[in-house]
């Protein structure tokens, strides 16, 4: 009978230990499952940051570590070529579960109706708070919609991301933004970016509206490009050309960019922008980012632009722009209470940015903080930016920023305060 009792409760032991090792994201994956061959593919592709996820490739992992860098392989998906999108959709089915509980949706990609591939929407909201000095360049755009002297401004803003793949060299992409503000209730609606995309190997040929990131940011980060791009990818360089028209500007632009990856850490870029008269813009840059031990990122540009105005402008023959950033860590949508910093040094001459262009990500200056076109101001501005950004719940981000700016010659103020919540879906 002891025996048999004994027995029952070994056999019940193991039986549990089996659901909870099958159920648990934190179990080890087997050294000779196959999705260690297929993460080492995609961190050779350059789509994985083998590093950052932990991967050395002679240790195993567990299946919420997988996982994470699966997660991070869908996010750069796009950039894959149609076999390791194949992969990564294979590595999506097997770790469903834990890219579920990091709050990653995989489509059930096996109910794809004929050809047509799997359909993603996504994308954020975010209400923001403007706190912008009222000598500064940004009170211009407030008295021209009629805000007198009012220097605070509330924003809330939908964006949203709409993907299909649809045999695996054809896909498509769009994004709608609609905006309403405390000094606009009516809002506004912006289609920021719809193409059709067609790749033959490492080279693909898109056409439509497009969102173009260029370099590091400091010559152009802006939707509402519309025109034809053809680019190229393997694991170690990465280019792109664009012929565009942007909406709005009246200006047809010729816009080039090159990444050369040294390793996981540090990748180089060179970019170039021009209008077709060269009037406005004929920039070239050249950036780099590497990922420093201890979770520290540095991130810089130098750039120049030559065009007929920008000398005007700035009186120089070689007008320019730099920055450079450390960061710390970051904020992990999925990961409640991470957290990041970052400070950075910025200096542009007048006449350097005259269309408000680059990335509000790198040059987050009140001037087209709030234009349609969503740049950032490149333009007339020096100073030391501080930052912070936290995960208060999986998908609800804080980001705060704080940019005691001077203009070029330091005797005007341009300061901003901003803070913002997102909440990804």
């Amino acid at each position: 009978m002891k025996k048999s009792i004994i027995a029952l409760i070994i056999l019940s032991i193991f039986c549990f230990a089996s659901v909870v090792s099958a159920a648990n994201p934190f179990s080890d994956v087997p050294a000779n499952h196959w999705a260690y061959g297929a993460v080492n593919k995609l961190v050779k592709a350059g789509i994985i940051d083998g590093n950052g996820g932990a991967f050395k490739g002679e240790q195993t992992l567990t299946r919420y570590e997988v996982a994470q860098m699966v997660a991070k392989a869908i996010a750069k998906e796009e950039k894959a070529d149609a076999e390791n999108r194949a992969l990564i959709e294979k590595l999506a089915k097997e770790f469903a579960s834990e890219l579920n509980t990091l709050g990653v949706r995989v489509a059930e990609l096996e109910k794809n109706q004929g050809n047509q591939g799997p359909l993603k929407i996504d994308g954020w909201f975010r209400y923001a708070y403007e706190n912008a000095a009222v000598s500064t360049s940004a009170a211009t755009y407030f008295t021209n919609n009629s805000l007198s002297s009012d220097k605070v401004r509330n924003r809330d803003e939908i964006w949203l991301n709409i993907a299909n793949k649809f045999d695996g060299t054809t896909r498509f992409e769009g994004s709608i933004q609609t905006e309403t503000a405390s000094d606009d209730a009516t809002g506004t609606m912006h289609l920021k970016k719809a193409f059709m995309a067609y790749q033959a190997g490492q080279v693909e040929i898109a056409a439509g509206r497009f969102f173009p990131n260029i370099g590091k940011g400091t010559l152009l980060s802006a939707p509402l490009f519309d025109g034809t791009r053809i680019s190229y990818s393997n694991p170690t360089i990465s280019a792109s050309a664009y012929a565009v028209y942007m909406a709005g500007q009246k200006l047809n632009y010729r816009i080039a960019d090159l990444q050369y990856n040294f390793s996981n850490n540090l990748n180089v870029t060179m970019s170039y922008m021009a209008d077709k008269q060269k009037n406005y813009y004929n920039d070239a840059a050249v950036g780099f980012e590497y990922k420093a031990p201890a979770g520290i990122t540095l991130t810089g540009e130098y750039a120049a632009n030559r065009s007929t105005l920008a000398k005007a402008a700035s009186g120089l023959s070689n007008p320019y722009a730099y920055y450079i950033r450390a960061k710390y860590k970051g904020a992990n949508p999925f990961a409640p209470g991470s957290t990041g910093v970052w400070v950075q040094y910025e200096k542009a001459v007048n006449g350097f940015d005259l269309m408000g262009d680059a990335s509000p990500g790198a040059w987050a200056t009140p001037y087209n903080w709030s234009a349609p076109s969503g740049g950032g101001y490149a333009n007339d501005v020096k100073g030391v930016c501080f930052g912070v950004e936290r995960t208060l719940a999986q998908r609800l981000i804080l980001t705060t920023t704080y940019n005691p700016l001077k203009s070029f010659d330091g005797n005007t103020d341009k300061k901003l305060i901003s803070a913002q919540v997102w909440y990804l879906f």
